[in-house]
Order: structure tokens, then sequence, then C-alpha cells
């Protein structure tokens, strides 16, 4: 009697485990989608080296347990960017994004930045006291194809042109609105104003050199990857003059790209407040379908190879006072005026030669 009990009870006991794995199980599809996410975070993320990733698939396995569809996966997604440190990242799925918001981020309260971003503010160009000129350059969303991006650089560099380079004796380029997008419209609409060569370049987190990024002919490379194809409407002959950036808790992405790309270029100063601080760039993956896993995997360098971990920070520090209906009362765009009065010119060196090495697809 003892011993038929005992043959029930592990009968029982059988049961109901195989009953609990069954349940927990995923359906092949939802568990290849799944599995293909994690093998790319830890294939490509930056801080992929800083994870105990058995115990990271155990945690996201037990939080997804009983899933029945990919939907059902979604809120996991935030918690496994949490856990690489990284809110640059994200999982598109049927339009929508799903990522990590990073809560050290301090709340930004710069509202006259906040109310010009809600309004989808536009190329500004326009010429202000003492021959200065003034471009307003915001995040250029150009799509994922090399004729979206040229055309994008077409339409930067059209409205550069409305001043004539030879004519202005100083510029501003106001970053304050520029949230990220395509760098390579941004920087190959602005080349006129800073002549060819090298600009900087993406590294890994031992500062191991990736792609690299340079101006050749008025054009944006990738390597040796031709990704515009300008003829430049307004070439200048001087390409040293003094530039004063502007900045803000906003500039973030491609636009701290942008900014970066000027940092050691001589005759240059940053105006205003420390950028957003997502200086890492992005590679987007295919999961399935139209579902993309993006994740931060190089980060940001400048010409003189100083990588960049956070956020930029101005040389004059300005919080506030920004007016972007009268620049001649915007605390920034005061400084830097008074700034390039006393600035003069500089030798641009000549441009660097390009890398000799294949593009890496990225």
């Amino acid at each position: 009697m003892k011993r038929s009990s005992l043959l029930l009870l592990l009968l029982l006991s059988a049961f109901v485990v195989q009953a609990q794995t069954n349940a927990g199980a995923l359906p092949d599809s939802v568990d290849a989608f799944l599995a293909k996410s994690l093998h790319l975070l830890q294939t490509h993320s930056l801080e992929r080296n800083a994870v105990d990733w058995p115990a990271l698939r155990q945690a996201v396995y037990q939080r997804v347990q009983g899933a029945q569809t990919i939907r059902e996966l979604l809120p996991v997604y935030p918690f496994v960017f949490e856990q690489l440190k990284d809110d640059h990242g994200w999982l598109t799925y049927q339009g929508k994004t799903y990522k990590w918001r990073n809560p050290a981020r301090p709340a930004y309260t710069n509202s006259a930045v906040k109310e010009a971003l809600a309004k989808k503010p536009g190329i500004v160009v326009k010429i202000l006291p003492h021959r200065t000129g003034y471009i307003q350059l915001p995040g250029i969303n150009a799509g994922g194809s090399l004729q979206q991006m040229r055309d994008a650089a077409q339409m930067v560099q059209d409205s550069l042109c409305r001043l004539d380079p030879d004519k202005v004796r100083a510029w501003i380029i106001d970053l304050r609105l520029n949230d990220g997008g395509a760098m390579a419209p941004m920087l190959a609409g602005i080349a006129p104003l800073l002549g060819d060569g090298y600009l900087g370049g993406f590294v890994d987190k031992d500062g191991k050199a990736d792609q690299q990024w340079y101006l050749r002919q008025g054009n944006f490379y990738l390597d040796t990857l031709q990704v515009t194809t300008l003829q430049t409407r307004c070439p200048a002959r001087k390409t040293g003059k003094p530039i004063a950036v502007l900045l803000s808790g906003r500039t973030a992405s491609s636009g701290e790209i942008v900014a970066i790309s000027l940092k050691g270029r001589p005759a240059t100063r940053f105006f205003g407040e420390p950028t957003y601080g997502a200086t890492t760039a992005n590679e987007s993956y295919r999961i399935s379908g139209s579902s993309y896993l993006t994740i931060a995997g190089l980060q940001d360098a400048d010409r003189n190879h100083t990588a960049y971990k956070s956020s930029l920070v101005p040389d004059v520090l300005i919080t506030g006072g920004d007016n972007f209906r009268d620049l001649t009362q915007d605390a920034k765009v005061k400084e830097a005026l008074r700034w390039l009065r006393t600035t003069r010119p500089t030798r641009v060196p000549p441009a660097g030669s390009l890398p000799d090495r294949a593009e890496k697809q990225r």
C-alpha cells in the first residue's frame, strides 16, 4: 500500500512538472523572435561584456513565461535595455518603439527650447550683425535609402546657399533644436563652411576605430563609401572662418555628432547647455518582417580621436535666455556674436586622405 501511494505521488509530481513546463513554453515563432533579439544584443551591444548573459536570459524567460504572441514579449525589452544601460537603443514593432526611459536623466526644464521643438522647426538661414551668417539646423530625418540621404543633403545645402559664404565673415551654427536623425545630410549640407577633411569616427568601447567620417569635394563619406552626391552650389574660397556652435539639452544623437565633428576645429567655440548625452552610434538589425532592433554599439569620437561617452559640455555655459523669435534678444546668440567679433579666421590644414580599407556595411 505504501509502495502504491509513493508511485502515485511520483506520477502526480511528474505530471505537474510537465504541465508547468508546457504552460511556460513559448511558441516557436515567439521563441525565435526573442532568441534572435538576445543574440543580437549579446553580439553588438556596447556594454555586452558587463552583463551576466546566462542570468539575464533566465530572468528574461521568467518574465515572458506563458507569452503566446510577440506582442506579449514587448514589455520585456525596456528591461533588457536597462540591463545594458542602453537608453539610446530600441525595438521597433508594428511601427511603435519600445525602449528604456532612463530615470537618472534629469527632467529638462528649458521651456523655450521645448516649445520651439514642439513646433517641428525647419532650417533657418539669415544674416546677423557684423556680417555673421546664422543657420538653425534642426534634426533631419532622411529615411534609410541613399537617395533620401542625398535629397536631404541637397535641401540643407540649398538653404545654406541663400547666403554667399564668401560674403560672410563668421558663422553661428545653431544645434539647439537638433534632436537627431541622419548625420550625412547635415554634415554634407554645411560642407561649404567646413571644407574637406577628416571629421571624426566611431570607436568601440576600447577605443578601437571603426567607421570614420570625411568630407571630400563637398560630399560626406563613411570610410570609402560616398553617401551624398552634391554639386556644391556655393563653394567657399575660405573655410577657416570662425564658427560659434549653440547647444542645448535637447541636442542629441546625430545632432551631437554634428557638434563632435566640429570639436577640435580651429576658431570654433561652443555656447549654451550640455547636450543630451546620446553619443553612441546606433545600428539597426532586422529581426523579422518590419521589426528591427536598434542597438547602441559604438561611441562617437572627434577628429582628435577623443571619444564621447556622455554629454558635450560647452566652452561657455549659458542656461536659459533662449529667444528663437528674436535672435537679437537671445542670450546665447549675443554671447556668440561677442566672441566672433574678436576672433580671426584661421588657415584650414590640408584635407586628410580617405582610408584604404573597404567600407564595412552597417
